[in-house]
């Protein structure tokens, strides 16, 4: 069958997120593509000895191409000895009441950075950047996901994978894997999500998920949980989305006023 193990984690603790120290140029010089913090990091090396212990082995590693991902998750792209393939399909969600929607740098400049970059990967999917509703992200997910198991299955030897991303981004990987639009995702920050495929079918929603947002390898446990009711910024778009879950549940959720 091929791919039959998906591993998802959320990248580290941002630097922007630390008032204690002041704000830093982010070395891509793309604004809104910060690195992590100092405990960030910390995580990060949590997670890699996490994620290095795994067995069977993790075979192939996909990332979000902005920093904070692939800063995530390079140490255990060096203990593994793997490439990491910067898959913009599993990058950052901005809603389209943002103001800005940043495009990660290219692997040729992040290859400068993260030298495990692999520079002649196509990403499956880049996405628009007058940004996307809760939606099209979940479309996004389903797209990539299928091609992703497609692309893994039919490669000798793959069969167990990690997915570094964003917390949203992930909400939507987790739902499109179960097949579950409302699937309550943990995502905190270097937690771990397992998703095992069924026996015979490793299509998407074909997928069970068996830790959810584990966050028991790290010293300070599960922080920065994100949801989409708490990403006010895009609350419009928020409750478009929750209606049409409700309603496809049988019930309809009224718009506030």
């Amino acid at each position: 069958m091929g791919l039959s193990t998906i591993y998802i984690c959320r990248h580290g603790f941002r630097s922007n997120w630390d008032t204690s120290v002041p704000p830093s140029v982010p070395p891509t010089g793309i604004d809104g593509d910060p690195t992590l913090s100092k405990h960030g990091q910390e995580q990060a090396h949590e997670l890699c000895e996490h994620l290095a212990a795994i067995k069977p082995p993790i075979n192939r590693i996909y990332s979000s191409p902005f920093y904070r991902c692939l800063q995530t998750i390079t140490e255990l792209a060096d203990t593994l000895d793997l490439e990491i393939y910067c898959e913009n399909g599993v990058g950052e969600w901005y809603g389209k009441t943002r103001k800005t929607h940043p495009r990660a740098a290219p692997p040729t400049v992040l290859q400068t950075f993260f030298p495990r970059t692999k520079v002649d990967y196509e990403p499956i999917h880049v996405p628009s950047t007058s940004g996307e509703t809760i939606e099209e992200l979940h479309d996004r997910a389903g797209t990539v996901l299928s091609q992703m198991i497609k692309d893994c299955s039919s490669t000798p030897l793959i069969n167990t994978i990690v997915i570094c991303a964003h917390a949203a981004t992930i909400i939507a990987l987790g739902r499109a894997l179960v097949g579950q639009e409302g699937f309550d995702v943990r995502t905190g920050t270097c937690s771990v999500s397992k998703y095992v495929a069924e026996p015979d079918n490793n299509d998407i929603g074909h997928w069970t998920c068996v830790e959810n947002g584990a966050a028991g390898h790290l010293t300070e446990g599960e922080e920065r949980h994100w949801t989409f009711a708490s990403g006010n910024y895009d609350f419009l778009d928020v409750q478009a989305y929750e209606n049409r879950v409700h309603a496809a549940n049988g019930y309809t959720t009224p718009t506030p006023l």
